[in-house]
């Protein structure tokens, strides 16, 4: 999903770790990418933006303490941090549903305990609970859900979405130029494949 302006703010989406990562190996030596700059420039603008995200608690526990803490001051507002421990090992169809993402060729990592969890639970979650947004930009977790049948209800939400909201909620020049040069570096595969424009302002003037 591209336009946001079809996406009700009500509308329950769950967030992938990696919207909240984004730039991260570059924070401490590049002020650009700082968790303050992403935080002024769309962190703040989106996460006002929707009226009922999730997050998995695998997800949640996969944060940074200080973008836990960002997080924490939207729980009990608009942020609602899920689990499935009651699911898990004792509901058959959330189970029949969470090993057939897991066991995903996309998906399976027997060598590492960690590797894709959040995107498991959170895709599992979304689709025993019939959560039809989810906002990831990991590549992998886009196409299972083209590639498991019960998954292809869930439209994703990708990063140039994410900063198309903040473009749009933003009337501020500099930080709409830090938009766009977050579209040109963190959107690059999505744009070379040609499945969105070039450009963030070519991407808005089409949604």
């Amino acid at each position: 999903m591209n336009k946001y302006s079809e996406m009700p703010k009500d509308k329950p989406i769950i967030f992938d770790t990696c919207i909240f990562m984004v730039g991260i190996e570059k924070r401490l030596s590049d002020s650009n990418y700082s968790l303050e700059n992403m935080r002024k420039n769309w962190m703040d603008d989106v996460l006002s933006h929707f009226e009922n995200i999730l997050l998995h608690k695998v997800v949640y526990n996969e944060l940074d303490s200080e973008t836990k803490k960002i997080i924490d001051e939207h729980i009990g507002k608009n942020i609602t941090i899920v689990d499935d421990k009651d699911l898990f090992d004792s509901d058959p169809e959330y189970m029949r549903i969470f090993n057939e993402i897991h066991d995903h060729p996309l998906m399976y990592a027997p060598f590492s305990k960690t590797k894709n969890q959040g995107e498991v639970h959170s895709l599992a979650y979304a689709c025993y609970h019939n959560i039809s947004l989810f906002s990831s930009k990991d590549s992998d977790a886009c196409d299972v859900c083209s590639e498991i049948e019960e998954l292809n209800k869930i439209e994703i939400v990708g990063f140039e979405t994410i900063l198309g909201i903040a473009y749009k909620n933003n009337p501020d020049k500099d930080k709409k130029k830090a938009l766009k040069a977050l579209y040109k570096e963190f959107c690059g595969p999505r744009i070379r494949q040609g499945v969105i424009p070039k450009t963030l302002g070519e991407f808005m003037d089409e949604n």
